[in-house]
């Protein structure tokens, strides 16, 4: 009688071997989702803090320059890089000035937030309920970049030169 009883449970400790791995093989698929889940906030993190690093550099220079920046119309960085603003010999003018310095801070976004990204300096209401939209005085900065965890990402910051 112990002979057939043994041989009824013989493969069971295979079984339950199987079974323990499945599960083990699921929680360990489930921590290699959370890690990547987790890399890839800590990247978009990395990002958004560039872009509003990006953003006060770009204020401190519209500070430094208001005047260039208190018009209607805007600084453009079309060409601008090749003035070379940094030096003092160079005698710049406000307007170019503030041209270098849109068209420095766009290639230093784009080389930090990667090649897609959408860099903007508008005009923008005073008080309204769409920010960086109308016409006043005030300025907004707009970085926008592909983020990993959604399709884009913004960042934008409102000042008063």
């Amino acid at each position: 009688m112990l002979v057939l009883g043994f041989r009824r449970l013989n493969g069971f400790t295979l079984i339950e071997i199987l079974v323990a791995m499945v599960i083990l093989a699921l929680g360990l698929l489930g921590l290699g989702a959370l890690q990547m889940l987790s890399i890839r906030n800590s990247q978009d993190a990395y990002l958004y803090s560039q872009a509003m690093a990006l953003s006060y550099e770009m204020a401190d220079r519209i500070h430094a320059n208001a005047s260039a920046w208190n018009t209607d119309t805007l600084p453009t960085a079309a060409n601008s890089c090749e003035d070379n603003c940094n030096s003092a010999a160079q005698s710049c003018s406000i307007s170019v000035m503030a041209s270098y310095d849109y068209c420095v801070w766009m290639e230093k976004a784009k080389a930090q937030l990667g090649p897609a990204a959408l860099v903007e300096v508008g005009i923008s209401p005073v008080s309204g309920s769409d920010v960086c939209t109308g016409t006043s005085a005030m300025r907004c900065l707009t970085l926008s970049w592909t983020s990993g965890s959604q399709s884009s990402a913004k960042f934008e910051l409102e000042l008063q030169p």
